[in-house]
C-alpha cells in the first residue's frame, strides 16, 4: 500500500455523510472549525437518500435545527418544480424522493464555509496514539455503493484533532480499539423485552392471546444476532404486463418463493386491491417496495456485514440486494403485480439504492448507556415520560423497535423472532451526552453507533434522532476546538446552551416551539427538572404561575437546597406536593435574613381574620399553593433571591395587577442564573 498524506490537518473529521454526519459537519463548520466529511457512497444523505423517505419522527414537532433547514430546502425544491403531490397534504412530516434529499444535503453542505466533503471516500483504518485518534485512512470507491477495488493500493491519510463517528457500522470503534457491543443483551429489570423474544404485534397470538403480547418461547436469553437489514427498492407502475417486459426481474439463483408473501394493504370502493398505502407511497408517483415480514428484509448476513472490513463488505451487501430483487420477482409473478418495476433512480447502479438499510451496527460502550428504561416511560419513568436527564443533548420519539433477528416465521407464529414494535411505550426520550463519549479515547465523539443496548438502539437509530445527535457532536467538537480542550472537557452547560440556540430541543414540549419567545428559557428550566406532568407532553407556557410553581421553579433552576425545617404555611400541609418547595424557599429566606413571603405583615393585629382562622396559636404564612402571585410580587421575590446569590439581575418591572406566566418565570430565572454565573468569577478575582 502507498500512502498519500493530506497536507491539511483538520479540526474535525467526520466519518459518514449521512444526516447525522452532515449535521455534525455543518454545525462545527459554522462555529469556525475546519471540517472534512468522508462519505463512502456517491451521495450524501445516508438512508434518507437511499429509500427512507422521511426522518421517522413520530411527531414532526420534535424535529429541530438542521432537520428544519433540510425540510425548507426540500419544500422549496418541490415548490420551484411546481410539484403539488397529494401526499404532502396527507402526511404531517416532510417526504421526498431519494435524489431530492441527496441534493438538499449537498446544497446545505456546499453552502457552508470551512467545510469540505469527499464522496466516494471509503474510510479503511485509523491510527491511535495513547488516548487520541490522530489519523484516518481512506481509499477511493470503485463504484457508487462504496466498494474498494481490491487491486487499488493507494491510501489517503488525513490528520484530525477531533473525529466524529457518524457511521452506521461503527468501524472506527474496531480500528481504534474502542470498546463496543454487537448483539442482544439478556432480559433484565431495566430491559424486560431484551433477549430472545416473540410477540404478536397487532395480530392476535395463538391460544387466544391478545394483540401486543409477549408470547411463550420468549426466554430473554442474550445472543449475538442483530436486526434485519433491507435493500429498499424504488418502484413504479408500467403499462406493459408482459412476462418479457423490460421492467421484469428474472428469478435470481436459489430463488425460493416460499420465503415471501404479498397481499394488498387495503381495498378500494369497488373491492380493487390497494397494494401501497401510508409510508410506502412516495412523492412523484413512486412507491417503496418494503415489507418487513415475508418481504425484502434479511437478518442472516447482517452481523457479518457489519463486522466485515469495508474492503470486503460488498459481497454481503449483494446478499441483501439479491434478496430484495427476489422479492420483487415474487411480487411480479406469484403476487399478481406484473406491472410493478424499478424506477430510473440510481441509473448508475442498476436501479438499486447505493446503501442497504443498516438498522444496527457496532454500539459504543460509552461513559453512559441508554437502555429500554431510558426510552419507555413505564420502567423507571413516571408513566408519562422516561426518567428525565439533566445531561440531555438530544431528543427522540421513535418507539422501541426491533426487526427480525432470525429469518423466517416459525409454525404457529405470525411474526419472526426478535420482532418488537412497542407503540404503547412510545414517548419522547432524551439522550445524555455520555452516550456520545468513549471511555478511554478522548478526542472521538460518536453520533452514529452511540452507546445503547440493542433495544434502545432500535429507537435511537432513526434519522431524526441522528440529526440531533450529530448536531450535539458538532457543537461539542467546535467548542473543544475553540477552547483548546477535548470534547469530554467541554462544559456540558455550554454544549446545551449552544444546542438550544441551534433550535434543538433537549426536552420535548408540544406547545413550546422554536419560535416561542421563551423557547431557550423553558428548555433550560426543563433540564433543571421543571417538567410539568401534562397530557401530550405540554408545558402550558402561558398559564399563570402559582405560588407552588414559583417556589418549585426557583428552587430547581437556581439549585437552592431542598431544606425543610418546619411547617410555616397555613394552607400547605406536609403531604401536599408543594410543601417541600415552599418550605425550602422559606428556609432559604430565613437563613439569608430576607423576607420573601411577607413575614413582617404577620405581626400586625387583624382581629376578624384571626377570629376566623381554623387553628389558634402563632399565625402562619397565608400563601396557598394554588394561589397566584402578581407579577410584581414574583419579580420582587426573585430580585431578593438574586441579591442573596450575589448577583444583580436585570429583571423587568411588572404591572401590579398582572400575572406572571410559566414561560416568563423561566426567562427571569435564566437571567438570574446567568447573572450569578458572571458574578462568581468576578468575586473570585
Amino acid at each position: 500500500m502507498s500512502e498519500h498524506r493530506d497536507p491539511v490537518e483538520y479540526d474535525v473529521v467526520v466519518l459518514g455523510g449521512n444526516p447525522g454526519g452532515c449535521a455534525a459537519a455543518v454545525t462545527a463548520a459554522r462555529a469556525g472549525a475546519r471540517v472534512l466529511v468522508l462519505e463512502s457512497t456517491a451521495t450524501l444523505g445516508g438512508h434518507n437518500a437511499n429509500g427512507v423517505f422521511a426522518f421517522d419522527a413520530s411527531d414532526p414537532r420534535t424535529l429541530g435545527g438542521v432537520a428544519l433547514e433540510i425540510q425548507d430546502i426540500i419544500r422549496k425544491h418541490y415548490a420551484d418544480a411546481g410539484v403539488d403531490d397529494p401526499l404532502f397534504a396527507r402526511r404531517a412530516d416532510q417526504v421526498w424522493e431519494s435524489h431530492v434529499n441527496a441534493t438538499a444535503w449537498a446544497t446545505l453542505t456546499g453552502g457552508t464555509r470551512n467545510l469540505s466533503v469527499i464522496t466516494g471516500a471509503v474510510p479503511v483504518g485509523a491510527t491511535r496514539e495513547g488516548r487520541l485518534v490522530t489519523e484516518i485512512r481512506w481509499q477511493r470507491a470503485a463504484n457508487p455503493s462504496g466498494d474498494v477495488d481490491p487491486d487499488d493500493t493507494v491510501v489517503h491519510v488525513v490528520r484530525a484533532r477531533i473525529v466524529v463517528d457518524a457511521s452506521y457500522e461503527g468501524d472506527l470503534l474496531e480500528w481504534a480499539s474502542i470498546p463496543y457491543d454487537i448483539g442482544r443483551e439478556a432480559r433484565s429489570a431495566a430491559e424486560p423485552h431484551a433477549g430472545i423474544l416473540y410477540t404478536s404485534d397487532r395480530d392476535p397470538g395463538p391460544d387466544g392471546v391478545l394483540a401486543h403480547s409477549v408470547l411463550p418461547g420468549s426466554t430473554g436469553a442474550a445472543d449475538d444476532t442483530i436486526m434485519a437489514f433491507a435493500a429498499r427498492l424504488h418502484c413504479r407502475w408500467y403499462d406493459d404486463p408482459a412476462p418479457d417486459a423490460a421492467h421484469r426481474v428474472p428469478a435470481p439463483p436459489g430463488y425460493d418463493p416460499a420465503r415471501f408473501s404479498w397481499k394488498p394493504q387495503g381495498r378500494g370502493p369497488g373491492g380493487e386491491p390497494i397494494w401501497f398505502a401510508g409510508i410506502y407511497v412516495v412523492v412523484g408517483n413512486r412507491v417503496l417496495l418494503n415489507r418487513p415480514v415475508g418481504g425484502n428484509e434479511l437478518s442472516g448476513p447482517a452481523r457479518d456485514y457489519v463486522l466485515a472490513h469495508p474492503r470486503e463488505r460488498g459481497r454481503y451487501r449483494q446478499l441483501f440486494v439479491d434478496h430484495a430483487l427476489a422479492f420483487l420477482h415474487f411480487v411480479q409473478t406469484d403476487g399478481g403485480c406484473p406491472q410493478l418495476g424499478l424506477t430510473d433512480d440510481f441509473a448508475d447502479n442498476g436501479g438499486i439504492p447505493y446503501r442497504v438499510y443498516v438498522r444496527e451496527g457496532r454500539r459504543l460502550v460509552g461513559r453512559d448507556r441508554m437502555t429500554e428504561s431510558d426510552v419507555s416511560p413505564y420502567i423507571t419513568g413516571d408513566d408519562h415520560r422516561p426518567p428525565l436527564r439533566p445531561d440531555s443533548v438530544a431528543i427522540g420519539d421513535w418507539p422501541l423497535e426491533s426487526r427480525a433477528c432470525r429469518d423466517g416465521i416459525e409454525p404457529g407464529r405470525t411474526f419472526p423472532e426478535g420482532w418488537l414494535f412497542n407503540r404503547t411505550a412510545q414517548a419522547p426520550y432524551q439522550v445524555p451526552y455520555g452516550c456520545l463519549l468513549p471511555r478511554d479515547v478522548d478526542n472521538v465523539v460518536v453520533c452514529g453507533p452511540v452507546s445503547a443496548t440493542h433495544l434502545a438502539a432500535g429507537a435511537v437509530r432513526v434519522e431524526s434522532t441522528r440529526i440531533h445527535l450529530g448536531t450535539a457532536a458538532g457543537v461539542a467538537a467546535a467548542l473543544a476546538t475553540a477552547l483548546g480542550v477535548l470534547p469530554v472537557e467541554v462544559p456540558l452547560g455550554r454544549v446545551q446552551r449552544e444546542l438550544l440556540r441551534s433550535r434543538v430541543q433537549l426536552t420535548y414540549f408540544g406547545d413550546v416551539g422554536y419560535d416561542h419567545e421563551h423557547f431557550e428559557a423553558v428548555q433550560w428550566a426543563a433540564l433543571h427538572g421543571v417538567v410539568p406532568r401534562v397530557d401530550d407532553w405540554l408545558f402550558l407556557p402561558d398559564q399563570p404561575v402559582t405560588w407552588a410553581e414559583l417556589a418549585e421553579f426557583t428552587v430547581r433552576c437556581l439549585g437552592l437546597p431542598v431544606s425543610v425545617t418546619g411547617e410555616h404555611f397555613e394552607h400547605v400541609r406536609r403531604r401536599d406536593p408543594a410543601f417541600r418547595w415552599l418550605e425550602s424557599l422559606y428556609d432559604f429566606s430565613t437563613r439569608a435574613g430576607v423576607d420573601l413571603f411577607g413575614l413582617r405583615r404577620l405581626g400586625a393585629e387583624q382581629p376578624v381574620p384571626d377570629l376566623l382562622r381554623l387553628y389558634p396559636g402563632p399565625r402562619l404564612l397565608p400563601q396557598r399553593a394554588s394561589g397566584q402571585p402578581t407579577a410584581t410580587e414574583a419579580v420582587q421575590l426573585l430580585r431578593q433571591v438574586a441579591r442573596v446569590l450575589g448577583a444583580v439581575a436585570d429583571l423587568p418591572d411588572a404591572a401590579p395587577s398582572g400575572a406572571m406566566s410559566r414561560s416568563q418565570l423561566c426567562a427571569l430565572l435564566l437571567a438570574i442564573s446567568d447573572a450569578v454565573a458572571e458574578a462568581v468569577p468576578a468575586a473570585g478575582a
